[in-house]
């Protein structure tokens, strides 16, 4: 049946009007149901507290939106900040390695300077050798030390770590490197270590000989042996304990030296200021000076009884 004969029937109207009875009374559960659920009341907030807690949560959300936002924003920068760290980290990885490289060169330098030095210690002892023993036998007409010593008509017998054995028109003579001219310095190699090493031997083998040649004699006396060795030994030892105390004090008068030099330039300088100044100052430099000088002539005092020590070994 379509709906205009519906309509045209007598069933019609109260059909429709069925419908829309039920339709109403849908409407009226549906509101009955909004209005008894709380979900949908607010939850017994008024009207204005719930506009005001929806206005919070929609400012609470457009916060959240502007901070997505700026971190979108930073994205990029972060994205080349990593990058950079990325390139850091392979730019400090190559470093690294150069490092290790450029260590395992130090190494092997060092390594290479120890042979170098070694090569030139064994050439200067071949050349000293050579240069002392071609002397032997040479003549001089006057040899002069830096003592003002003259020694005339003079031929070398030998030249040691120690110094030069000559023979001369007055006699014989041991001239210790100290003494002797420049050019002969330079000639044979002088060197203070090694002549240091040759006076203990000699001292030690002066000592040996002494108690072969007084067992020789007879005076085989046991204790009189130990004795002589026993006093050499005490003698060398307490001569270089002082050796090594004088110079001990000439390293320290060094640094007073070095030391009286920079109070003597800010002396300078402060004098130099004040008179720029116009003002009146009273100049140390003269009286510093002097302390320099004094400590100077200490250390040329305490280094000639070091070489007097030395020669006595």
């Amino acid at each position: 049946m379509s709906f205009s004969d519906m309509m045209s029937s007598g069933r019609g109207p109260g059909v429709i009007g069925m419908f829309m009875a039920l339709i109403v009374l849908l409407g009226f559960g549906l509101l009955f149901m909004f209005a008894s659920d709380d979900r949908y009341q607010g939850g017994g907030m008024t009207i204005e507290s719930l506009i005001i807690h929806q206005a919070n949560e929609i400012g609470g959300l457009n916060s959240g939106i502007d901070h997505g936002t700026k971190s979108l924003d930073m994205a990029p920068a972060r994205i080349a900040a990593a990058k950079e760290l990325s390139r850091l980290k392979h730019e400090n990885q190559a470093l690294q390695e150069k490092s290790g490289g450029l260590k395992n060169k130090i190494v092997a330098g060092k390594a290479a300077v120890v042979r170098q030095n070694e090569a030139l210690e064994n050439y200067k002892t071949e050349y000293r050798t050579y240069a002392r023993g071609k002397a032997k036998g040479e003549t001089l007409e006057k040899l002069e030390t830096t003592t003002g010593a003259v020694y005339n008509n003079v031929s070398i017998r030998e030249v040691t770590a120690i110094g030069m054995q000559i023979r001369h028109d007055d006699g014989q003579k041991r001239i210790p490197y100290e003494e002797l001219p420049m050019a002969m310095k330079d000639r044979f190699q002088f060197d203070p270590k090694e002549k240091e090493r040759a006076l203990l031997a000699e001292t030690s083998a002066r000592s040996e000989h002494e108690a072969s040649v007084a067992v020789a004699q007879g005076l085989d006396d046991e204790q009189m042996v130990r004795d002589k060795i026993k006093d050499a030994e005490a003698f060398r030892e307490k001569t270089s304990r002082n050796i090594v105390a004088k110079e001990a004090q000439i390293s320290t008068l060094l640094q007073t030296i070095n030391n009286l030099g920079r109070e003597r330039d800010r002396a300078a300088a402060e004098s130099s200021s004040a008179r720029a100044a116009g003002h009146i100052h009273i100049d140390k430099g003269d009286s510093i000076s002097g302390d320099i000088r004094s400590t100077q002539n200490r250390i040329a005092t305490l280094q000639a009884e070091i070489n007097q020590l030395k020669s006595s070994l």
